[in-house]
């Protein structure tokens, strides 16, 4: 029961060392026209972290929430941003109408990254619509 007890209590501490730091991040994620990309998400990836916002109509995200340490770690991120469009009328059937350009949808081939330094950090975005 001991060795129990004490294995709880590190794992514990291991949590409570390894999320501190944690940063909010907001920010806005627009079209090459100045519209706002709706309705998807943002994503931040690195080699051992994934975190994911999702974009409201106005085209902000926000990840991590009130809660202290709630949120992304300090690094270097690739991101990628997925965008949809509204979905269909009533009455009819099939998936939403992607908006953003696909290079946007993959890490590798979206060319947009940020390195993470400070609490209150800001990253907007700007992405070309789908041709």
């Amino acid at each position: 029961m001991k060795k129990f007890t004490l294995l709880i209590c590190l794992l514990i501490c291991f949590v409570a060392v390894g999320c501190s730091g944690n940063k909010r991040l907001v920010g806005k994620v627009t079209f090459d026209d100045g519209e706002p990309a709706p309705n998807g998400m943002v994503i931040f990836r690195t080699d051992t972290f994934v975190a994911k916002g999702e974009i409201q109509p106005d085209g902000s995200y926000r990840m991590g929430s009130e809660r202290e340490n709630n949120g992304i770690p300090p690094g270097e991120y690739q991101v990628y941003v997925t965008s949809i469009g509204e979905p269909p009328p009533p009455g009819v059937f099939g998936p939403p109408t992607p908006l953003c350009d696909p290079k946007y949808e993959n890490p590798d081939t979206s060319g947009l990254t940020c390195k993470i330094p400070a609490p209150g950090s800001r990253f907007d975005f700007t992405v070309e619509r789908r041709k």
